[in-house]
């Protein structure tokens, strides 16, 4: 009847709304579920790429492109192995995962630390060098193209590297994962090992005698790499 249609309509509005409650609470039961320490690590990589992407767009725009998300292949099967690992040892080992025994709570906060501290100083580079930071290295110099001294350039000559070097250490301590802790520590370490000094050989060129004499005053701060 038409007086009972809109108690029909009602009706039918309570069951669904009920039903939309029900994921919303099953995703919420599972987000308090989770261990604080990979809900930090989803939402360090989420503010992590934003931010990369944001800068570049808001310095370097006519650079910009898809790449500038830095979601490479390798890096993509170096998180992904960081989350299985986490998953593994979580199903094994739930109480060292948690960091609920003794000491072992401060490894994940020290972690945090690390993360924290890391993407600072590299977003402190950033923005300090403005359009000379870029993410792909420059074979040739641009008009606008400065040795960037000031700020935390004037105590570490690649700020970027060494925020991001431990960035990402920080993000598999932070997961208490051992194994990738050391994977991540010692491929991002052979990676600048090898970036920095073709780099430097470029910026040598570009500036003559200008950065040899930066690089001479400031350190890296990256173990082994002067």
């Amino acid at each position: 009847s038409p007086r009972g249609a809109p108690e029909t309509s009602s009706g039918a509005g309570v069951l669904g709304a009920m039903d939309l409650m029900d994921p919303l609470a099953a995703a919420s039961a599972l987000v308090a579920a989770t261990p604080w320490q990979f809900r930090a690590f989803v939402a360090a990589l989420c503010f992590y790429h934003l931010s990369e992407y944001g800068i570049a767009w808001a310095f370097n725009r006519e650079t910009l492109s898809r790449d500038s998300w830095l979601l490479s292949r390798q890096y993509v099967v170096a998180m992904s192995a960081g989350c299985v690992e986490y998953a593994v040892e979580l199903a094994l080992f739930p109480g060292f995962k948690r960091g609920d025994v003794g000491a072992l709570r401060w490894i994940a906060r020290i972690g945090l630390a690390m993360v924290a501290w890391g993407d600072a100083l590299r977003k402190a580079a950033q923005i300090t060098a403005r359009h000379n930071f870029t993410h792909q290295i420059q074979f040739s110099r641009r008009p606008t193209h400065r040795v960037v001294s000031h700020g935390v350039y004037a105590w570490c000559r690649h700020p970027g590297y060494l925020g991001w070097l431990t960035w990402s250490v920080g993000t598999q301590v932070m997961l208490m994962n051992p194994i990738c802790s050391f994977g991540f520590a010692v491929a991002s370490w052979r990676f600048f090992a090898t970036r920095i000094p073709f780099e430097e050989g470029l910026l040598r060129r570009m500036f003559p005698g200008e950065y040899e004499a930066y690089a001479a005053r400031t350190r890296t701060w990256i173990p082994g790499i002067p």
